[in-house]
């Protein structure tokens, strides 16, 4: 029951309308990062079997490996502007984590509404900095990555939101937006 009114919070204070952005692609990456990740966080495998149940387009493995980089689960490209391959929604196996992948979108902009976001936790939760570190990362190369955590005081698990944008505007993965519900 507690992660219910969890989830109910957690919509409340991210679904409500956001200001105008200013990158579509920026606004797409939040909008199926609030849809698929928050949304869903206290039910990973209930949208994977949803996604299969409506015979959405699925990665083959060896493409979806690419994403997954190599673990277990399941990628699918999300449509956008009436074309697919520009996002890519991941789910690992596991479903305790989730994640959005963009090929573009402007990074200042990514970076400006998902830190609006991280720092906001809806009570009971507190909003915690953890990292803004270089990263070298398979699908992006050198990157940044922000990390926030939200949880109670005393919570054996925590919720970990985090986000990865690369530094050179030619990597073939230019934002992942994450969210895992992880063990302290």
């Amino acid at each position: 029951m507690r992660q219910h009114t969890l989830i109910g919070l957690l919509m409340a204070s991210l679904l409500a309308p956001a200001a105008a952005h200013a990158d579509e692609r920026a606004d797409f990456l939040q909008k199926a990062y609030l849809s698929f990740c928050v949304k869903h966080l206290d039910n990973y495998a209930g949208l994977r079997q949803q996604l299969i149940e409506q015979q959405l387009p699925k990665l083959p493995p060896q493409q979806a490996g690419h994403f997954l980089q190599q673990q277990a689960g399941d990628a699918w490209p999300l449509p956008y502007q009436g074309q697919f391959g520009q996002f890519v929604l991941v789910l690992p196996e596991g479903d305790l984590a989730c994640s959005v992948m963009a090929r573009s979108g402007d990074r200042t902009e990514i970076r400006r509404w998902f830190v609006s976001l991280a720092e906001q936790a809806p009570a009971p939760l507190l909003a915690t900095a953890l990292d803004d570190a270089s990263v070298d990362t398979p699908l992006s190369g050198p990157a940044s990555q922000l990390s926030w955590q939200w949880a109670t005081e005393h919570a054996p698990r925590r919720l970990v939101l985090s986000l990865t944008t690369a530094e050179k505007p030619d990597a073939p993965i230019q934002a992942k937006a994450s969210l895992a519900l992880t063990e302290r």
